[in-house]
């Protein structure tokens, strides 16, 4: 065999330990930014499925509402029911038959207006006056202000990030201020910073409005010879008088009952008009005449 100095045996060699330090150096680089890309991608996934899961919640709340004519209220207990009399507490996740959690294995944290929580006629009312806070939210893609609101929805995010001890947080500085905690003046929606990682929804007054409240004209022409009074069964009051010899025009909540009668708060006899009361008004309105 040949070991002569030009032989291809004779120049071949192992790495020096220099190479095999830099090599090793070099994998661990990339193992390092391999599992830091690794750790970003993972936040960013649970985050994203957590949006997804929000804006779901979001949709399940509204459509509850269009069903059963209001909001429900808050699960105070933790057992995914609603509890009556709860503005502030979890979601009720059985109640809406949705999935429990985020992705960060958390209940949404959920406030409700009381007023929108009793009935369609009530909730309609309310909406139609103007919602007054609790909750109230501060919009950091807005103004600094403050508005009432529906209902909020409220995701804790990864962590405590301001370190007060309660994984949903609280910002007492800067333009956008609020406190996802309590409600206590407002809740918050803010983009992510150091001391804030939270994920905030919610549901405007006029957005429910439009999905729950539709409102009917109901005309009354009375010459029946004396004022009629237009009774709501449903609420149980007076929405109004004509006098004899006058028309009126109303607009009432769709799904109302009404009766036209003698004597106000649904005092008296019912009086004969053309179509007859008692009515129920769903889709179109309707004119009362009398006699």
């Amino acid at each position: 065999m040949d070991y002569s100095p030009s032989s291809p045996l004779r120049n071949q060699h192992g790495f020096t330990l220099l190479e095999i330090a830099v090599v090793m150096i070099i994998i661990g680089i990339l193992t390092g930014g391999g599992v830091s890309l690794m750790k970003l991608l993972t936040e960013r996934k649970a985050r994203s499925e957590t949006v997804d899961y929000l804006k779901q919640a979001r949709l399940v709340l509204v459509s509850f509402a269009v069903t059963n004519g209001r909001l429900p209220w808050a699960d105070s207990d933790g057992d995914g029911l609603e509890n009556n009399g709860a503005t502030n507490g979890t979601l009720p996740f059985l109640s809406l038959q949705i999935a429990p959690a985020d992705a960060y294995k958390r209940v949404l944290r959920y406030a409700v207006n009381p007023n929108l929580t009793a009935n369609r006629f009530a909730g309609c009312n309310a909406l139609r006056a103007g919602l007054a806070a609790p909750p109230a939210i501060v919009d950091a893609d807005g103004t600094s202000a403050a508005f009432a609101v529906a209902a909020v929805l409220v995701s804790a995010g990864p962590m405590d990030a301001d370190g007060n001890g309660n994984v949903f947080d609280a910002l007492a500085s800067g333009t956008h201020q609020g406190n996802n905690i309590t409600g206590n003046p407002n809740y918050l929606r803010h983009p992510m910073v150091a001391a804030y990682d939270d994920l905030a929804v919610y549901i405007s007054a006029h957005e429910l409005s439009g999905e729950v409240c539709e409102y009917l004209s109901l005309a009354v022409n009375n010459n029946s010879g004396s004022t009629v009074y237009l009774y709501d069964a449903n609420q149980g009051n007076d929405i109004g008088s004509v006098g004899n010899g006058a028309t009126d025009l109303f607009n009432v909540i769709s799904g109302s009952h009404f009766e036209l009668r003698s004597s106000g708060g649904g005092g008296g006899s019912i009086v004969a008009s053309t179509p007859p009361t008692p009515i129920a008004l769903a889709g179109r309105g309707a004119t009362l005449n009398l006699p």
